[in-house]
Parts: structure tokens; sequence; C-alpha cells
């Protein structure tokens, strides 16, 4: 009846044991797939700085219902928005950051762990005809009788069979705080790895809108030499007709036609340009690069949002993810000297065990179960745990100098972007006024020609003059909507709130 009582349990404990294996592989396929599809969210944006699309026009380019298919987005046009939004669900350096912070979420559940048992279970076999081993086994088998009290049995025992079904327990009741410690400092690493994501995002943005504006520069700069190369064409009919005239020399004509060369290379090199951007706004969204897609609207230089340098810095260093991260980092390496400390308390564990002695795996066996505490006191280890105690106010030292550093640089980074972003403004405003004047001269000097009181060079002079204007206004535009990009960037506030 006892026989098959132990068998019985035995069979349970091995039955438990498989049922916990497969548990925890369908757990773990479950978190993989929530993770996967976490990652596979979707956000959106609205439109910064740019006429053009509306947000309602981003958002439908989009849209589950036109299955975020690029063909969608090229039909419609491709408005910022929708270029960020894109950039934050396919760039490559946002899934792997998003992977790295599922990672180190998982050290959370590390550290929960040394709140709760460890249960371990074994089972084991083993055959000898040691007298020592023999005697115990018996008694462990319940097999024991007066007749294994002879001398001869019990110096010379026949080979005894042992099959061992174990099932032990420990629980950690003090662990010199180290235990919450590292609880706590997974919390802290998890929340300082999202900061990481956020600053990486932030990044991603701005050179979604580079990289954007960059698209938008270079079909302007086409536009324009475009332009010039279909003045020139005139030009060119209208010297040749001159000459046929007899009204002007040859040379008129001849120098029509290697400027129209010339604006003709510059227009083919300004084509190559527009694509090369595509290609490059393409990488920043996490794009193939030969992805198709058409970008409509034109760069305006909106009001500015910061008109006073003062107190940005301190703004800078309240929302900076990495600032943030530093700060966090000097949190965590604190708890560490706390921690360290610990390992000079005691530590104390309940201890449990119960097992089952046959020899055979279902034969008759007895059984046996154990309680105790376990005390450890460290007395002495060479002074390691002392070393320990030093790096780790060293390490914490260190990361609060590198905080101070990290603000610093903020600081510097941001007085850069505010005053790049001012220079870039004033820019503009100077090389409006200078287009209206070529504007003006090349009036003056086409009607003076037209008149035949110049000659064809100032002609051709004041029109290139005029289309290297247009094409430095266009660069000054650029240059301030990318610059104002940078201030927020430096700032902390260039994330997907403000889309």
């Amino acid at each position: 009846m006892r026989s098959r009582k132990m068998a019985g349990i035995r069979r349970a404990i091995l039955s438990l044991l498989l049922i916990g294996t497969w548990g925890l592989a369908t757990s773990a396929a479950a978190q993989t797939e929530s993770a996967a599809n976490l990652s596979a969210s979707t956000h959106s944006y609205a439109h910064l700085s740019l006429r053009g699309d509306s947000v309602e026009n981003a958002r439908s380019a989009l849209s589950p219902e036109g299955g975020n298919s690029l063909p969608n987005l090229r039909i419609g046009g491709l408005s910022l928005g929708a270029a960020i939004r894109q950039a934050l669900e396919s760039h490559p350096g946002l899934r792997a950051a998003g992977h790295q912070v599922a990672a180190v979420a998982t050290g959370i559940d590390q550290a929960r762990a040394g709140f709760l048992p460890r249960v371990d279970f074994s089972e084991g076999v083993s055959r000898s005809d040691n007298p020592v081993y023999a005697f115990g086994s018996l008694l462990n088998q319940g097999r024991f009788t007066a007749a294994d009290f002879a001398v001869d049995r019990l110096n010379h025992p026949d080979a005894i069979t042992n099959w061992r079904t174990n099932l032990s327990g420990s629980l950690p009741l003090f662990m010199g705080g180290r235990t919450y410690l590292g609880y706590e400092q997974a919390q802290i690493g998890r929340q300082a790895a999202e900061l990481g994501r956020g600053r990486l995002e932030q990044e991603v943005i701005f050179g979604v809108v580079r990289a954007y504006h960059a698209v938008l520069l270079a079909q302007e700069a086409l536009g324009t030499v475009q332009t010039a190369v279909r003045t020139a064409e005139a030009n060119l009919a209208a010297a040749e007709a001159r000459y046929e005239a007899g009204i002007v020399v040859a040379s008129d004509a001849l120098a029509a036609r290697v400027r129209l060369s010339r604006l003709q290379e510059e227009s083919i090199a300004a084509a190559n340009q527009v694509r090369l951007s595509q290609a490059a706004l393409n990488e920043a969204m996490g794009l193939p690069l030969e992805s198709p897609h058409r970008i409509r609207g034109q760069m305006e230089l909106l009001p500015p949002t910061h008109d006073r340098l003062e107190g940005l810095a301190e703004l800078a260093r309240q929302h900076r993810p990495d600032y943030r991260q530093a700060a966090l980092e000097e949190q965590r390496l604190e708890k560490e000297i706390a921690k360290a400390k610990g390992a000079l308390l005691p530590t104390v564990h309940l201890m449990g065990n119960y097992e089952i002695n046959n020899n055979r795996f279902a034969g008759d066996g007895q059984d046996n179960w154990s309680v105790g505490l376990l005390l450890n006191l460290n007395l002495f280890n060479g002074g390691g745990d002392r070393a320990r105690i030093v790096e780790a106010q060293e390490n914490y030292r260190r990361a609060s100098a590198l905080k101070e550093r990290l603000g610093n640089a903020i600081g510097l980074e941001v007085h850069d972007a505010f005053l790049a972003h001012q220079t870039a403004r004033q820019r503009v405003a100077v090389v409006r006024e200078t287009v209206r004047h070529a504007e003006e001269s090349l009036r003056i000097v086409k009607d003076r020609y037209e008149a035949g009181l110049t000659t064809i060079v100032e002609l051709l002079d004041s029109e290139t003059a005029l289309t290297a204007t247009r094409t430095n206004l266009i660069r000054a535009l650029y240059e301030a909507t990318v610059s104002e990009a940078r201030l927020e960037l430096s700032l902390g506030r260039l994330d997907r709130a403000r889309f």
C-alpha cells in the first residue's frame, strides 16, 4: 500500500514538472507575440512649418483602410507629418531601441524573483557497494533489517541501487536589503532605457525634418534652374534673331549659347540632387532608398518660437531625455553603494527538503522531510566587500561629474542652436531684399538691352545674379527651418507630442 503511494507521489511530481515546463514555454511565446504587436503599433502626427498637405490628408495617406501602403503616399503626396509617422513606425534604430527596452524590462522580473522562494526538483539513480553508502541507502529506503548488522555484511555489502526523488526549496528572509535595492535599480534601468529610446526618437524626427526640407530645397533649386534655362533659351532665340537682322554681332548669340549650356549642366546636377535627397529621406524614414513618393509644399519662415536665450538652457535640462537618463544613472549608482554595504550584513534563509528513496524506480521505498533556518555571516573575505564599497562610491562620483559635464554641454548646444537660428532668420530677410534688388536690376538691364543701350553680357550677368540670389534665398529658408528644428532638438522638445 505504501509502495503504491510512494510511486504515485513520484509520478505526480514528474507530471507537475512537465506541465510547469510547458506552461513556461507557452508564456514566453505569448510574451514574444505581445512584444511584436506592441512594436508594430502606429502613431499619428501633424504638420510642421510647411504649407501643403493638411493634417487630415497626412492621416488618410497612412490610415489603416489604406493599409499604410506606399502607393497611397505617392498618389496623395507625402506631408511632413506622414513622413515622421512613417519613420517612427519603420526606422530600424527605433526598433532596436524598443527591443533594448524590452530586454532591460526583464531585469525587473529577474529582480522580483529574489523575493520569492526557489523550488528545485531532482531525480537521480546511483549504484555502489561502498559500505557507508549501502548502510545509508538501506536506512533511507526503509529496508534495513537486524541481519544487516552482521559484521561481514557491514564491511562487505552487496551493491545497492538507490533511486532518489528530491524536492527542495529555500526562501530568503533577510538579504541585507540587497534584493530590494536590486529591484529598485532594475526599475531605474527600465526608465533609463525608455528615456534613451525617447532621445533616439527625437533624433529620428529631426533627421526626417532635415531630409524632408532637403528634398524641398532640391526641388525648388531645380525649379529655379529650369526657369533660368527657359529664360536663356528665349535670350538665345532673341539674340540669333537680332544677329540675323544685323542689329548685334555674332558674339551676342555665342554668349547666349554658352550661358544656356552652362545652365543645362546645372539643371542635370540639380535633377540628380533631387533624386539623392529623396533617397536620403527614405533612409531617414527607414524605407528602401528607391521607394517612390511625391512631396508637395514649399518652405516658409514661420514666427519664431523662442525670441530670448535666457532660461533655455534650464528648460533643456528639464526636458532632455539624455540628461534625465544621466540623473537616473546617478540614482542607480547611489543605490549600488547601499547594495555593496549590504554585503556586510548577515543573510537568513528558510530551507525545506522532501525526498523519496527506492531500490527501483517505482518500487518500495521511504520518504523523509526536513525544515530549517540558515544564517550566514561573512566574517572575513580578504577585504573584497570593502573594496566593492569604495568602487561603488567612485562610480557614483564619476556619474555625478558626467552629469554635470552633460549639463554644461547641453547649455552650449542650446546657445549654438539659438544663435544659429537667429542668424538664419536674419539672413532670410537680407536675401529677400537682395532678390528684390536683383529682379529690379534685371528689369532695367533688359529694357536697356531691348533698346540697344547695353550689351548682352550685362544682361546675362544680371540674369546670373538673379538666379544666384534666388538660390541663396531657398537655401536660407532651408537653413532657417532646419535650425529651428535643431533648436527644438537641443531643448528636448522635438518629440511625437508636437506632431
